[in-house]
């Protein structure tokens, strides 16, 4: 979804429970995985704690981060993304010396709140929280003296 779409940040209302994130995986062209970030854990639905999310953290009265909004007095972060806007991400990762390509897959997830907030107030395990995914992309890279080359960047004159 283009950023220029939007007519409030992304997430919007309640940016403390909901969750858009960056998924990444990047692997090399004899298949090998390079890097994995933001992938669900498939037995109990959350994120890595690595995990690149665009929302707002808060804290309860004692300082202490809470996504429950009952406990919240202020919000100590905010990375949203903003109308028009966007967010640049880095990320990093090893090649092996025989790689030739890279292709990176990245994919921009949400739902409406975490799998610990909906077995907190339904109970453990009654419910799996879906997700959406918004908008994928998947590039392709060249690797030249173990280096990844972006062609759509070079210089043609």
């Amino acid at each position: 979804m283009p950023a220029e779409c939007l007519g409030h940040n992304l997430p919007t209302s309640l940016t403390e429970v909901r969750q858009v994130w960056l998924e990444i995986v990047a692997t090399d062209d004899q298949g090998r995985e390079l890097l994995r970030s933001g992938t669900l854990d498939e037995k109990t639905n959350n994120l890595p704690k690595s995990t690149t999310i665009f929302n707002a953290t808060a804290v309860d009265k004692n300082g202490k981060h809470t996504e429950f909004p009952w406990e919240i007095v202020r919000f100590t972060t905010t990375n949203t993304i903003e109308p028009r806007g966007y967010k640049k991400v880095n990320y990093a990762l090893n090649l092996f010396p025989d790689s030739q390509s890279v292709t990176i897959k990245a994919t921009l997830h949400y739902r409406s709140f975490s799998q610990k907030l909906a077995d907190f107030l339904l109970g453990k395990g009654k419910v799996a929280v879906p997700n959406v995914e918004m908008v994928n992309l998947e590039k392709h890279y060249k690797v030249s003296n173990q280096k990844i080359v972006d062609e759509s960047q070079t210089d043609e004159h």
